[in-house]
């Protein structure tokens, strides 16, 4: 067990939650979130304080020096940790991502292949951000960019800008011109270039650039449905919904004001989407409510919000949580209307403790 999973035994053990824990120790509450998660370690310092505080009787202090040891490889066939790899991205569709980060972090950790380190950081990423936390995310697309280029991995190295750009779209025009340079390259495979071009048309939707967003839609979805050529043994980018050309088409419709188009797409995108798909279930699940709600059709977007908050709160999507917070915004349209405050306060409900 490494320290942060022995640090949270200790502390749930003692009863303590991370505010009391923090107060009691003086360390924030999101240093102590991240020595728990596994995305820090701490100093002798503070574990033998933390130890000393959760009467651990020298158990995380001792963890701490273990975790500080340099790794000895478990595993030496990068094809078992492909398998691993896999199993890691069926957890991550319906649990919580701080569980499955956690079991990244460790795999990683006892790994000296570069290319399927990437592979795992790069996973690793994307459930830093489904948690929450975006910084840390772009730390690990980082390392990931970092480790794609040491193992001579193109293609993925050409993904983590794609990604990049993903986490960048609270800047859309930075987002959509880094897309771009991965959408024009022509040395990377067909399908990393297409999640570039769907990527650049989400970032142009929210520039209200319609007609150049909807290029970008066509070409990515040109470039998926071409051949694979030679791919890479691990797979890169999202694997659970089936059509994301739609699911992307859908998104950047609701973003351009047309919310019929939105509907339409984004149904389609979650009919190909299987049900233990708990995280991308749960994302689109919330668009598309509030592409319903956009056409004034309540019953409708009850329905499939209540749906979609079931899935959110099974994944701990911080993504489908803030897409449904801004839900619960969009229903302050309808103050008199006695669905809209009920929905509102089932939303609101769903959400505590999110």
């Amino acid at each position: 067990m490494t320290f942060g999973e022995k640090l949270r035994v200790y502390r749930n053990g003692a009863g303590k939650s991370l505010n009391v824990l923090a107060r009691e120790s003086s360390c924030s509450k999101s240093y102590l979130s991240r020595l728990e998660s596994g995305e820090r370690r701490p100093s002798p310092e503070v574990a033998g304080h933390l130890d000393s505080l959760l009467g651990a009787g020298g158990a995380l202090k001792a963890a701490a020096t273990r975790d500080r040891e340099p790794a000895t490889p478990l595993i030496t066939d990068p094809a078992a940790y492909g398998d691993a790899l896999l199993r890691l991205r069926e957890l991550g569709r319906r649990h919580p991502a701080r569980m499955v980060l956690s079991m990244v972090h460790g795999a990683v950790a006892t790994l000296g292949d570069a290319r399927v380190a990437a592979h795992l950081t790069e996973y690793a990423s994307w459930m830093a951000q489904e948690s929450g936390d975006t910084a840390g995310a772009l730390t690990l697309i980082r390392s990931t960019t970092t480790l794609a280029r040491r193992g001579g991995a193109r293609d993925l190295h050409a993904y983590a800008l794609v990604r990049r750009a993903e986490l960048l779209l609270p800047d859309p025009r930075r987002s959509a011109e880094l897309a771009a340079e991965v959408r024009a390259n022509r040395r990377v495979s067909p399908r990393v270039r297409g999640l570039a071009a769907l990527a650049e048309a989400k970032a142009l939707a929210l520039t209200a650039a319609a007609r150049e967003a909807e290029a970008a839609l066509d070409l990515g979805a040109a470039l998926l449905a071409r051949p694979p050529g030679d791919p890479d043994p691990f797979p890169i980018g999202p694997s659970t919904v089936a059509d994301e050309a739609a699911a992307t088409g859908g998104w950047a419709m609701f973003d351009l004001g047309r919310a019929a188009e939105a509907v339409t797409r984004l149904s389609a995108a979650l009919a190909t989407t299987p049900a233990d798909g708990h995280r991308a279930r749960g994302l689109l699940g919330a668009r598309l409510a509030r592409a319903h709600l956009d056409l004034g059709d309540l019953e409708q977007a009850e329905e499939v919000v209540k749906a979609g908050l079931d899935m959110a709160r099974r994944s701990g999507s911080a993504a489908a949580f803030a897409e449904l917070r801004l839900f619960g915004q969009d229903l302050r349209r309808w103050p008199g209307d006695r669905l809209a405050q009920a929905l509102r306060a089932d939303v609101a409900a769903g959400l505590t403790g999110c």
